[in-house]
């Protein structure tokens, strides 16, 4: 995948990503919920739940396009990260 493309896909993932969440947050306001009618608080849920399917497609897609870089660096920070974790359990025991 061209790196014009993954950014797309990136961004595109962040911009639905901040939606969802304030859609999320709207829904779980019951102040502002109530004042909705039924049938458009049943199609809020709905277009939730789509965009978090949209999301789920849009993290696998990034997954598996990630540039061999990206991902070589987020297996070396995660390496660090489990040693850090098993010096600090050692240390406690």
């Amino acid at each position: 995948m061209e790196k014009e493309v993954f950014e797309r896909l990136l961004k595109e993932f962040s911009e639905v990503n901040e939606r969802a969440g304030k859609l999320r947050d709207f829904i779980l306001d019951e102040k502002k919920i109530k004042e909705i009618d039924n049938l458009n608080k049943d199609l809020l849920i709905a277009q939730l739940k789509a965009m978090e399917a949209y999301l789920s497609i849009l993290s696998i897609r990034i997954g598996l396009n990630a540039p061999h870089e990206m991902v070589e660096a987020m297996t070396s920070e995660e390496k660090k990260e489990e040693t850090v974790e098993e010096n600090t359990e050692n240390v406690s025991e």
